[in-house]
């Protein structure tokens, strides 16, 4: 009698084991990729800058606003992150670039991809 109670007693904590292990090891390994993101007002001065790792299917925007604070997009484009604030009058506004490149689409249309370098510079609007 007292075997079963020890054979039940080991059977339980390794299924407990596998229940909280298990899933555990699942979601680290669902990591797509590292992008490295930088903020950067009208002088070029790191706001911030940070590594994040995202999970597959994780949009753009959601890893922005995830981990970045003050975060504002409206229509695919991003007048908030951080101290930056895109001023009523337009006389300068965030811009997104994606590989040391100006970005050709907005920030909910960027893809992630592993080792991306993404961005967001306050630029002055030159009429």
């Amino acid at each position: 009698m007292k075997k079963k109670k020890v054979l039940w007693s080991i059977l339980v904590v390794a299924i407990l084991a596998i229940v909280l292990i298990v899933p555990n090891m699942l979601s680290k390994s669902k990591k797509a990729g590292t992008i490295d993101v930088i903020v950067e007002d009208v002088n070029e001065e790191v706001i911030k800058q940070k590594s994040i790792d995202f999970q597959k299917d994780e949009k753009c925007t959601e890893v922005i606003q995830n981990n970045f604070d003050n975060v504002l997009i409206e229509n695919g484009m991003i007048l908030n992150i951080e101290s930056l604030e895109t001023p009523e009058d337009w006389s300068e506004f965030i811009c997104i670039y994606v590989n040391d490149e100006m970005s050709q689409v907005g920030i909910e249309d960027i893809v992630l991809e592993d080792g991306m370098k993404i961005s967001f510079v306050m630029t002055e609007y030159e009429y």
